[in-house]
C-alpha cells in the first residue's frame, strides 16, 4: 500500500501581490502524474489546502478539477482536513458529495472521538487502514477559556487540551483496531507547531494559538499511532527525529525566506503496522525565486547577472547600504527593464518608525507582518518590559482570534 502525504498548498497565495495560479496548476499536475507513475493508494493532504479562509474563485476551480482527476486515477481514497489558514465550513462543503468519491473531507472537529476514526477498505473490501483525520485544533475546541490567565497558563491548557483530544481519538483507533485486526496500521494528521519544530524568516508560517509558547509535545500523541501526517511547517522535517512522525513541508516556497529551499512531498510504503518505510520526494521548482542582498552597487551587478541568463525570476532586494539613495526603487527596475525579472520588494535593512510615513524608501508597510506594524506602534510609545510583553502577548492572541473566524460559517 503506497500512501503519499502532502500539505500546505496554499492555494491562492500570492507573493507582494504577485498572483501564483500557473505554479499551483503546474504542482497539481505535477501531483497527479506522481500519484498515477507511483500507483499511489492512499492521499493524505495535512491541511492549509488554500491560504486565506475565503479562496478566489480561480483557486477553487483548480482544487475542485484536481480532486474530480484524482478520484479517476489509481489512488482509492483521498483524505483532506483543514489548517489554521482554511475555513473549516468551506473546506467540509463538498464532504457529503465527495463521499461517493472515496474522499473523507473533515473541516469541523466533531464532538466525539470516534466520529474521526475511520477504515479505509481495499478493493476487495477489505480493511487496510485506519485512519484519523484530525484538522487544524482551534482554541475552542480543546479548552475553555478563563478570565486571569497568564499566557503560560493558557498555553499549558492548550497543550493538555491537544494531548487529551489525540489521546481519547487513539483509545478509539487502538478499540478498532483490536476488534479487526491487530497488523492494520493507524495514521493520524495533525496542523500543528510540534516541539523542536524548525521555521525560516518569511516563510509564511502563521503564529498558531499563542505564537511559540504553545508547542505540542511528542508525548501529546498515542504510541498506538503508526505514523503522524503532520501539516503547519513549511520546512519538511521530522519530529525530535521520528521518521514516523514528520512534515511534509509545503510544496511551493511561500515567501523569499525559502527561496532556494528544496520541496517535497512523503510517500510511505507500508506492509503493515511494523513495516513500513518514508522517502522525500522532490517537487520540482516551477517558479525561480531569488533574495539579493548587498550594497547598492553589488545589487545593480548581481541584476545584471541575473539579467544575461534571461531565466524568469520573482526577486526580493536587501539593501544593505549606509547611504540613503531615495531612487533605488526606480534604478532597480531601470536596470532589469526589458529581461523576464520581477523584482517584487525593496527592502533596506535600517528600520526605524519613519518608515511607515508615506513615500519613504526604507521599508513599504506592504512589506510588514501586523504584528511588525504593532511593534513599530509599541517602539513609537516607547513601551518595553513587562508591559510590551503583555500588549504583544494580547495582539497575538486577537489577531489569531481573528483569523480563525469562519465566515463561510451560518
Amino acid at each position: 500500500m503506497k500512501i503519499l502525504h502532502t500539505s500546505d498548498w496554499h492555494l491562492g497565495n500570492q507573493i507582494c501581490g504577485h498572483k501564483r495560479y500557473d505554479e499551483h496548476e503546474q504542482f497539481l499536475s505535477w501531483l497527479l502524474s506522481l500519484i498515477n507513475q507511483e500507483g499511489v493508494d492512499i492521499l493524505i493532504v495535512a491541511g492549509d489546502i488554500f491560504d486565506t479562509t475565503t479562496p478566489p474563485n480561480r483557486s477553487l476551480e483548480q482544487y475542485y478539477q484536481f480532486l474530480a482527476r484524482a478520484a479517476g486515477s489509481s489512488c482509492r481514497h483521498i483524505v483532506i482536513t483543514a489548517g489554521n489558514h482554511d475555513s473549516p465550513s468551506l473546506i467540509a462543503a463538498p464532504r457529503e458529495l465527495c463521499k461517493y468519491l472515496n474522499i473523507t473531507i473533515v473541516g469541523h472537529v466533531p464532538d466525539y472521538p470516534e466520529e474521526l476514526v475511520t477504515i479505509l477498505k481495499d478493493r476487495d473490501g477489505m480493511p487496510e487502514l485506519i485512519i484519523c483525520p484530525v484538522p487544524y485544533l482551534r482554541d475552542r475546541d480543546v479548552r475553555t477559556m478563563q478570565a486571569g490567565e497568564s499566557a503560560g497558563e493558557k498555553a499549558a491548557n492548550l497543550v493538555a487540551g491537544i494531548k487529551a483530544r489525540y489521546h481519547a481519538i487513539g483509545s478509539c483507533a487502538e478499540t478498532m483496531r483490536e476488534e479487526i485486526d491487530n497488523s492494520i496500521p493507524i495514521i493520524a494528521t495533525g496542523h500543528l507547531f510540534a516541539a523542536g519544530g524548525i521555521t525560516k524568516e518569511d516563510d509564511g508560517c502563521r503564529d498558531l494559538y499563542l505564537g511559540t509558547l504553545a508547542c505540542v509535545g511528542t508525548d501529546a500523541f498515542p504510541s498506538c499511532i503508526d505514523y503522524l501526517a503532520l501539516g503547519h511547517l513549511h520546512l519538511p522535517q521530522r519530529v525530535c527525529g521520528n521518521d514516523r512522525m514528520r512534515y511534509s513541508g509545503a510544496p511551493l516556497p511561500m515567501g523569499f525566506g525559502e527561496a532556494g529551499q528544496t520541496k517535497s512531498v512523503l510517500m510511505l510504503d507500508v506492509q503493515d503496522s511494523r513495516n513500513m518505510s518514508v522517502k522525500e520526494i522532490t517537487v520540482p521548482a516551477f517558479q525561480r525565486m531569488d533574495r539579493i542582498s548587498g550594497t547598492f552597487d553589488e545589487v545593480i551587478e548581481e541584476l545584471c547577472r541575473l539579467k544575461m541568463e534571461y531565466s524568469p525570476a520573482l526577486v526580493e532586494v536587501i539593501l544593505e547600504d549606509p547611504r540613503i539613495i531615495s531612487d533605488a526603487s526606480e534604478r532597480i527596475r531601470t536596470t532589469i527593464q526589458g529581461s523576464p525579472i520581477e523584482v517584487l520588494r525593496v527592502k533596506a535593512q535600517r528600520v526605524s518608525v519613519q518608515a511607515l510615513q508615506p513615500g519613504s524608501d526604507e521599508e513599504s508597510l506592504a512589506g510588514l507582518s501586523p504584528e511588525e506594524v504593532f511593534k513599530r506602534r509599541l517602539d513609537a510609545a516607547e513601551i518595553s518590559g513587562k508591559d510590551r510583553q503583555e500588549l504583544l502577548e494580547s495582539f497575538r492572541e486577537i489577531y489569531t482570534e481573528l483569523q480563525e473566524e469562519d465566515n463561510n460559517s451560518e
